[in-house]
């Protein structure tokens, strides 16, 4: 009983300071390292990252449009690559179709290519009735018409709650931007790009992603 009371002291006090870190940098922090930075926390990666040294995507637990909770990454087999975009804020939507878009129009006919869009809302408020069903309401889409069924989704998943671990874990160090990785079948990060991409760097990532989905390791 001991040991588990020094366990949870541990963690409280980890916590703890994990709170006092995230009231030093608040909006305003954010608002001029976008200003500065343009939204590019770190330059998009030129080439695949090595399997064997790539880190693995914190599992999340997440929520899909109708309701359902699911587990993020998704299970090993159901994909040979996957762009997984991440948002804290709708400001950042823009920034994220500079990737997306390409990625989209590149992969298409890729069996086992995937798009996942991830809203983290680490808001308290957000995160309870009626706001969460609103925030889950707004992922949701038309079917898609016959001739579109072959076309690569888009697939919305919320994330309510803390999400300090995949922050650190991606290094996403400010909220009102935007970013994407490229994720591959174990659920290992390959390739990182953040706020808006130029033309080349799209191209860059259509290029990676085709690497990765013919590897399908």
């Amino acid at each position: 009983m001991k040991l588990f009371e020094i366990f949870d002291k541990e963690k409280a006090e980890e916590r703890k300071r994990d709170i006092q870190e995230e009231m030093k940098r608040g909006y305003f922090d954010d608002f001029k390292d976008l200003k500065e930075t343009q939204g590019r926390m770190f330059q998009p990666s030129e080439q695949l990252y090595p399997a064997g040294t790539s880190p693995h995507l914190p599992p999340l637990a997440v929520m899909e449009p109708g309701g359902a909770e699911v587990m993020f990454p998704p299970p090993q087999g159901s994909l040979r690559v996957a762009l997984l975009c991440i948002a804290f804020r709708a400001g950042a939507e823009d920034k994220l179709e500079s990737w997306s878009e390409p990625y989209r129009d590149g992969l298409q006919g890729c069996s086992g290519a995937r798009w996942f869009d991830l809203s983290l809302v680490e808001s308290a408020v957000m995160s309870i009735w009626p706001f969460k069903q609103m925030i889950l309401r707004s992922g949701l889409t038309a079917p898609a018409a016959p001739s579109e069924v072959c076309l690569l989704q888009r697939e919305p998943i919320f994330h309510f709650g803390d999400a300090t671990e995949i922050r650190r874990a991606l290094g996403m160090t400010n909220r009102l931007t935007g970013y994407a990785y490229l994720i591959d079948g174990k659920g290992r990060v390959r390739w990182r790009g953040s706020g808006q991409a130029t033309a080349a760097e799209a191209e860059n990532l259509v290029s990676c992603a085709r690497e990765l989905h013919s590897a399908g390791d």
